[in-house]
């Protein structure tokens, strides 16, 4: 089984789609702290990615990734609102880790989206 890392982004089977949360594999960024899987926990709190981005600025509830960063094909928009945790049995591939300026640009979603 995988060990989810902290910031990075990985494939996952996010089957069923349910609702408004997204279905199929696809990719999410890892936002829990990597400790709590070192420490047992067989879940992992995920932002799910989208490559079908809207146009023009959605934050909170949206943060552009563009082509080629953290291992995307696409430019791909984070769901800050459908941030959930995932069965670490469900983590298929490592994509790639966000640079610290995307990283500090989710902090800031997380941070606006959860009035914290």
């Amino acid at each position: 089984m995988m060990l989810p890392k902290r910031w990075y982004v990985y494939t996952v089977d996010m089957e069923p789609r349910v609702g408004t949360k997204p279905g199929k594999q696809r990719p999410c960024l890892v936002v829990q702290p990597t400790e709590f899987a070192e420490g047992g926990l067989k879940s992992t709190v995920v932002i799910p990615i989208t490559s079908k981005i809207v146009d023009g600025d959605a934050f909170p509830l949206r943060v552009r990734i563009p082509q080629g960063i953290a291992g995307l094909n696409n430019a791909s928009d984070l769901l800050i609102d459908q941030i959930l945790a995932w069965d670490n049995s469900l983590f298929r591939q490592e994509l790639g880790i966000l640079p610290e300026g995307l990283i500090d640009h989710v902090k800031a979603a997380l941070k606006d989206f959860l009035d914290l």
